[in-house]
């Protein structure tokens, strides 16, 4: 990797030593071990064409916060790394793979049926590696989506490994803090992005997502069930404690929205719809 491109996204060495601390737990690692030996029968994305360093430099220096700066799932640099962004398709396939038909490219087409039909804008925060909002694109192609994310390394997979799709559009920035204007927004949704979040940041998130909604304009909600994280020991998960205590419709009441309706069409997933009211 280019030398300016390694020193802007350097790995501190408190990471490894948190990765360790994690590896080194007395509990279980059954189900970690399990997705990592199940990673190699995935079908992968094909990124040997991709200039890392060229497509990285054309972003430009944001400054990440602490609460993003985490080893998350055990990787040094988080998801500040080529490693999680190459990996996170096989990653999901792997852990889904006995949830659905078509694993979690399947669990994502199901979430995104829960996006009303008639939305025409509809903008994913924290969209990772795109999965999720082109399913949403591909369902809707009247609808201009918009997948957001703060990391780099995750966008360039994602235009990678989804691009093509016309009415998808990959950002970078921050779910708390969009360019999105005031009720300018037909749907919003958060996927498998809160339990990565401290409860200060879910709060921002759900308060921005409530700001660029116009009046009836929907959310939905979805992730991993709060006891979820305790059984992936060995993989590093910084918040963890704090979801076993999330209630995911008291933070999206408090946040504003009426009409919350729990929804199961993708399990293991939960999902929460609401509206922001008129």
């Amino acid at each position: 990797m280019n030398p300016a491109i390694s020193k802007r996204y350097a790995v501190p060495g408190w990471h490894y030593e948190t990765i360790q601390a994690e590896s080194d737990c007395v509990e279980p690692k059954d189900r970690m071990l399990r997705v990592i030996r199940s990673m190699a029968d995935q079908e992968a994305p094909d990124f040997s064409s991709v200039d890392w360093d060229a497509e990285l430099a054309a972003f430009g220096e944001v400054d990440f916060p602490a609460y993003y700066r985490q080893p998350f799932h055990s990787v040094p640099g988080g998801y500040l790394s080529r490693a999680a962004a190459i990996g996170d398709r096989c990653a999901m396939e792997a852990i889904y793979q006995d949830d659905h038909p078509r694993r979690s490219l399947g669990l994502r087409e199901e979430l995104g049926s829960l996006v009303p039909a008639e939305a025409r804008t509809v903008v994913d925060l924290g969209c990772g590696t795109g999965d999720a909002a082109a399913a949403i694109a591909r369902r809707l192609p009247e609808a201009r989506v918009t997948a957001l994310d703060a990391s780099p390394f995750m966008l360039v997979a994602a235009r990678h490994q989804n691009g093509g799709i016309a009415n998808l559009e990959f950002e970078q920035g921050f779910a708390e803090a969009t360019r999105f204007e005031d009720a300018s927004v037909d749907a919003v949704t958060i996927t498998l992005v809160f339990h990565e979040c401290p409860d200060e940041i879910k709060r921002r998130v759900l308060a921005e997502a409530h700001r660029i909604l116009r009046p009836g304009g929907s959310l939905t909600l979805s992730d991993t069930a709060q006891e979820d994280l305790q059984s992936y020991r060995g993989f590093y998960e910084p918040y963890k404690e704090q979801w076993l205590e999330f209630d995911p419709a008291a933070f999206v009441r408090d946040a504003g929205f009426a009409e919350i309706v729990a929804k199961n069409v993708a399990p293991p997933l939960w999902s929460f719809v609401a509206r922001k009211p008129l």
